[in-house]
């Protein structure tokens, strides 16, 4: 029985004609990112076409976390004088692929924070990269957008079913040790990232996004693309149980860190610099959320 149910929720991801297509300007935009040589006037024209993500890139290159001196007014000067073209592409990428996902069925789901945690992970995952041994150049790049979308799933699952996702959001909120994924599975039939591996390979979405959906469960996976998915779960992880100093049991996190290479000391290092960034970071997301 739960075998049928299960999977004819997954059908009706993987299916439902009311699913939204993937983005047209998305589309343009993970197209000229690709090339090796980016155009960037040609990609600030197409991110200007979305007036919204326009007006949201502009407001984070002019908040007070990166301390421009002088106002900023298009995507080219964000991209030249303040975030750099990998974050522009990242959150550009970030809101134009959120955007056709509505939430407001949902009262427990909060914008805010979803762009917290997303944005939260998405520096981890930028920062810890560094660390890491790869022959990918542009592995920064991939981690930072890897962490960005890491709850897409949420948005699916909060579009397709509010009011089973308003009672997991109420059931974690109230019992604040229970895994969010095990909530979606038991109430639903199906969890985030089981839904972000459908919409990824649906969307066509870069590979190694849909690698890391994929695999996700699987802690000691071993794969192609193995350290991206293991320094993004990395990474969310401390996003989420980090800020408080400590290091919760539900993931092995020294198996992560032997995996990628890194140190204890790497993280509390990081740690004390996101103590000092966390403000910053939820005035972004408040920027982020904006509709």
């Amino acid at each position: 029985m739960y075998q049928r149910i299960l999977k004819e929720k997954r059908s009706k991801i993987r299916d439902l004609p009311d699913l939204p297509p993937f983005p047209a300007i998305a589309q343009k935009i993970m197209a000229q990112v690709s090339n090796e040589h980016v155009d960037i006037p040609k990609l600030a024209k197409t991110i200007e076409q979305d007036p919204a993500v326009f007006g949201r890139i502009i407001g984070v290159a002019n908040s007070a976390y990166f301390g421009c001196p002088d106002q900023i007014y298009t995507i080219s000067h964000a991209i030249v004088r303040v975030l750099g073209l990998c974050m522009v592409k990242s959150l550009a990428l970030g809101m134009v692929l959120n955007e056709p996902f509505k939430v407001e069925a949902c009262p427990n789901f909060n914008m805010e924070k979803y762009w917290f945690d997303s944005l939260l992970t998405a520096q981890i995952a930028q920062r810890l990269s560094r660390y890491i041994q790869t022959d990918q150049s542009d592995f920064q790049d991939r981690a930072y957008l890897a962490g960005m979308l890491n709850n897409l799933g949420d948005l699916v699952l909060t579009y397709l079913y509010p009011s089973e996702m308003n009672d997991v959001l109420r059931q974690v909120k109230e019992n604040p040790e229970l895994d969010k994924q095990d909530s979606q599975s038991e109430i639903i039939g199906i969890n985030s990232y089981e839904a972000s591996a459908i919409l990824s390979k649906r969307w066509h979405l870069p590979i190694d996004l849909q690698i890391m959906f994929n695999q996700y469960h699987k802690p000691d996976y071993d794969g192609e693309h193995w350290q991206l998915l293991h320094l993004v779960r990395l990474s969310h992880h401390l996003a989420l149980h980090g800020g408080d100093g400590s290091l919760s049991d539900h993931l092995n996190i020294q198996f992560s860190l032997d995996k990628l290479g890194l140190t204890i000391g790497q993280i509390n290092k990081l740690q004390q610099k996101l103590s000092t960034d966390r403000q910053d970071i939820e005035n972004l997301s408040c920027i982020m959320a904006i509709a």
